[in-house]
């Protein structure tokens, strides 16, 4: 099967990032050839930064990319140990019958959503091993969209994603759209269902997440030579070697 291996995000400087990642939220720290890199090892996936001269970064409502996502079983612990090692995290709250969720950011700025796998009230044990990272996994990529037909085709045809999940949020005006490679049998054959979203976040692979917005919003587009979202990397069928998408790749999602 297919599936997400990293993501790299571009910025001016890794101060703070070792110590946030590594301990706050207990990813495992290793060089790359392209400047420093943490990734959780539980579903293979990396969140890489690579170092380059350029405007510090600074997160904005009309980005292309938004977040990183991280699904964890007992969010509630995860906060309750960020908060007492000073971190800047939201209190966990029940969006919608989207999911159990808090957001902090980390020290270069980029946002990060704490989601449980199980709605409120239906967190698990949080495990043996650090109070984040030893429950927890690099579960979404979102990105910000304003054509979904033209993402969905790119997706579907070009990429041969599926599409795993709609949840519609038309309070906000947006529609989330999930994609991946899996084949997994869904709980239920509706993509809107309700009952398919506590099993879709505890998934041990990396979704792409599309926030559509359902009215036309002039989105920022991050260039190579800016700091930020520079693309991903997914593994071929039986294991290949990954296939880099950069940002000129991922025009069609704009």
């Amino acid at each position: 099967m297919k599936k997400i291996t990293q993501y790299r995000l571009q910025v001016d400087s890794f101060e703070g990032l070792s110590d946030f990642y590594v301990g706050c939220l207990g990813m495992t720290d290793f060089k790359a050839t392209e400047g420093r890199s943490f990734g959780y090892q539980a579903n293979n996936c990396q969140l890489q930064f690579v170092h380059r001269d350029c405007v510090p970064y600074v997160t904005a409502a009309t980005d292309f990319y938004w977040k990183s996502g991280i699904t964890l079983r007992n969010l509630d612990k995860a906060v309750e140990f960020l908060k007492e090692r000073g971190i800047a995290v939201s209190d966990p709250v029940q969006f919608m019958d989207i999911g159990y969720l808090a957001h902090l950011q980390d020290p270069q700025g980029h946002v990060i959503e704490l989601l449980q796998q199980g709605f409120k009230g239906n967190e698990q044990e949080a495990g043996d091993g650090h109070p984040v990272g030893g429950q927890a996994a690099l579960a979404h990529i979102t990105l910000r969209v304003t054509d979904i037909s033209r993402c969905d085709a790119f997706l579907t045809e070009q990429l041969d994603m599926r599409l795993m999940s709609i949840q519609p949020v038309p309070s906000r005006g947006f529609t989330l759209y999930f994609y991946c490679w899996s084949d997994d049998e869904l709980p239920h054959s509706d993509l809107k269902a309700v009952e398919n979203r506590e099993w879709l976040w505890a998934r041990p692979y990396t979704l792409l997440e599309l926030q559509y917005f359902h009215e036309p919003v002039d989105l920022n587009f991050r260039t190579e030579e800016e700091s930020g979202f520079q693309g991903f990397s997914y593994s071929g069928d039986n294991n290949t070697n990954p296939i880099d998408l950069n940002l000129s790749d991922l025009a069609a999602l704009t």
